[in-house]
Formats: structure tokens, C-alpha cells, sequence
């Protein structure tokens, strides 16, 4: 009999703290179903999801940096690009990536790109080329003078050998 009062009072309270607690909660079960405040909780879910999101791909972003950075540092990775690079395989790759069409096609792209026009506009502008230039055009100025000089030179006295015969006057001595 003392078991049995042990156990219904046991059950008695447990129904208790159950109506209290449906009691003490019936005012939040109330607020959840007012639409705006189901609005408010949806958005927090959402941004929280997105949060969840941003962390996740945070996460993924930082595994594959220190992925990445453990294998180009490790020395497998180091004797294995030694080797590769020592291969005669290597060498035919090379040499058949140049003979391909793909080695003209990039040319040509390179040479038609708006960056190629922007390279010729700045070395053609720099002061480097303009000296250059200026001391090439100014050399070649007097080679060209030069040799009109010596040219003029020889033609005035091929003229003055020729009037000197013409009128038989030898030249005098310099």
C-alpha cells in the first residue's frame, strides 16, 4: 500500500508540473501563432541560415588555402616537380603545346587585345624611347650631313679638275 501511494502521488505530480507547465507556456504558444511574430522568428531562421552558410563556406575557403599551401610545401611535391621537370616527357609536352594551333591562336589574341594597345601606348610615350630616339635621329642627322659634306666635297673637286683642264691652269699647292 505504501508503494502504491508512493506511485500515485508520483503521477499526481507529474500531471502537476505538466498543467503548469502548459500554464506557464501557454503565452509563448500564443505569441508564435500572431503572424508577425511567425515573421520575425522566419527571419531570424533565415538569417541564421545564411550565417550558417557564410561560416560553412568560410570554413571551406580556409581548409582549401591551408590544403593548397601544405602541398606546395611539402618536399613530396618539391622531388616530384624536380623529377617532372627533368623528364624527357616534359620536353615533348612542351614542344608539341608549341607546334599546336593553340600557341598561334594565343598570339593572336595577345597582339588584337585592348592590353597589348595599352603596353605599345606606354612604351611608345616613355621618355626612355623618346631619348633613344632623339639621341638614334640626332646621330643619324650628322652621319647623313657628314656624308653630303664629303660627297659635295668630291663633286667640287671633280668640277674644279675639270674647268682647271678645260682651261689647262694647274692646282695650287695647299
Amino acid at each position: 500500500m505504501r508503494t502504491d501511494f508512493v506511485l500515485g502521488m508520483t503521477v499526481a505530480g507529474v500531471r502537476a508540473g505538466a498543467a503548469v507547465a502548459r500554464l506557464a507556456f501557454a503565452p509563448a504558444r500564443l505569441t508564435l501563432r500572431a503572424p508577425a511574430v511567425r515573421r520575425m522568428a522566419d527571419d531570424i531562421a533565415h538569417e541564421g541560415a545564411l550565417m550558417r552558410a557564410r561560416i560553412e563556406a568560410e570554413a571551406a575557403d580556409l581548409l582549401a588555402d591551408r590544403l593548397v599551401t601544405t602541398v606546395l610545401e611539402h618536399e613530396l611535391t618539391e622531388r616530384a616537380m624536380e623529377r617532372a621537370l627533368a623528364s624527357p616527357g616534359l620536353d615533348r609536352l612542351v614542344v608539341q603545346v608549341l607546334d599546336s594551333r593553340f600557341v598561334d591562336e594565343l598570339t593572336e589574341r595577345v597582339l588584337h587585345s585592348p592590353e597589348m594597345d595599352r603596353v605599345v601606348e606606354y612604351v611608345a610615350g616613355s621618355p626612355q624611347l623618346i631619348d633613344a630616339v632623339t639621341r638614334h635621329t640626332q646621330t643619324l642627322a650628322e652621319e647623313m650631313v657628314e656624308d653630303v659634306r664629303r660627297r659635295s666635297q668630291s663633286v667640287d673637286d671633280l668640277a674644279e679638275r675639270a674647268v682647271r683642264g678645260w682651261l689647262r691652269r694647274p692646282r695650287p699647292a695647299t
